[in-house]
């Protein structure tokens, strides 16, 4: 009795925390570096750089915008970003470019978020600007 209660309440905490780390992204959605270059294509998205400058001057995406995440005046900055257009948002590795992407989808914008930065972009041969 005690294994089959074991196995029911591991089974009940596996689909919650499943459940809870689905609803986490549930703003935006996070997407291929071959996807997200296909969506740069089309001239209503705003490539977003959120890296910090020095991170920046190693080379970004062809024409990203920089906002630094750990800048001050984040929120404010991006408040000047188009809403009718999607944001295209992504950092090193996809954490940092995350939290951007629910700061973004909570003030009402489309975002979609690069699946592990611009490491995984470089990874695929992508272009990079210097």
């Amino acid at each position: 009795m005690k294994t089959k209660f074991l196995n029911i309440f591991s089974t009940i905490a596996f689909v919650g925390t499943f459940l809870f780390a689905c609803a986490q992204n549930a703003n935006f959605k996070t997407v291929s570096p071959s996807e997200f270059q296909k969506m740069m294509n089309d001239k209503n998205t705003i490539v977003l750089d959120v890296r910090t400058a020095e991170e920046v001057s190693e080379g970004k995406i062809p024409n990203a915008i920089n906002i630094d995440f750990y800048s001050n005046d984040f929120e404010q900055q991006i408040s000047k970003l188009d809403k009718t257009k999607t944001i295209l948002v992504y950092c090193r590795s996809g954490r940092r470019s995350a939290g951007a992407a629910e700061v973004l989808a909570k003030k009402g914008y489309k975002v979609v978020n690069l699946d592990g930065g611009i490491n995984n972009w470089q990874s695929q041969g992508l272009p990079i600007q210097k």
